[in-house]
């Protein structure tokens, strides 16, 4: 049986793993670029939206984006300011080779495929104003696969921040979260699939040993 995570467990292993590369972003590409080859697999050539908030699951999005760029996807992205982003997600923002538009004019169009970066397991706050209202609109949608885990679900008790995307797939990051099993979460999270994203295995194999013991 497959390792479930805490919000905590994941934040340790993925801590362990920047010391070992010497930075965390190319952890974050590693990510974006995995997750972008099995959108591919699971959409084939169909448009893609892709709807990023304001942390590093956006930084995600974008480069999922580039990546689906070079592969000749129509790609439409919303955003927020450029001023709303730090860190590894305003480096993948300013790498990025696609126009971004306002998340606050978000629409969608027919037939294309949604990919939800706004909150990703870090989220500890009820969610409101523009993204409340771009996640109601989003719900209202066909296709919705969500990165790492549904926006608004709490990583760690599957419950709803305020609101909630309801996905029809969601690619998990390394491994599944606790909140990917409790409903709400469970529901909402839709078929789970995981997403190898490079992290060494013996920190994975160390921590679980660790815990283990201490526990």
């Amino acid at each position: 049986m497959k390792k479930v995570f805490s919000v905590e467990e994941i934040k340790k292993i993925e801590a362990r793993e920047f010391r070992k590369r010497g930075g965390s972003f190319s952890l974050m590409v590693d990510a974006g670029i995995n997750c972008a080859k099995k959108i591919i697999k699971l959409v084939k050539k169909k448009p893609i939206i892709i709807v990023c908030g304001p942390g590093n699951n956006a930084g995600d999005g974008f480069i999922i984006g580039n990546y689906l760029n070079t592969k000749n996807y129509k790609i439409d992205l919303f955003c927020l300011k450029n001023k709303s982003y730090k860190g590894d997600a305003l480096k993948a923002l300013k790498r990025l080779k696609i126009k971004t538009q306002n998340i606050s004019k978000f629409k969608a169009r027919k037939n294309s495929v949604i990919i939800d970066c706004i909150f990703g397991t870090g989220l500890n706050r009820k969610i409101s104003g523009t993204l409340k209202s771009v996640i109601l609109r989003l719900n209202k949608l066909n296709k919705i696969i969500s990165i790492d885990i549904p926006s608004g679900i709490n990583g760690d008790t599957g419950k709803i921040l305020g609101c909630a995307v309801k996905a029809h797939a969601t690619l998990a990051l390394h491994a599944k979260k606790i909140g990917h099993t409790l409903n709400p979460g469970k529901k909402y999270s839709g078929k789970i699939m995981i997403v190898d994203i490079g992290v060494s295995k013996k920190f994975n194999y160390s921590w679980i040993c660790m815990k283990d013991i201490y526990d």
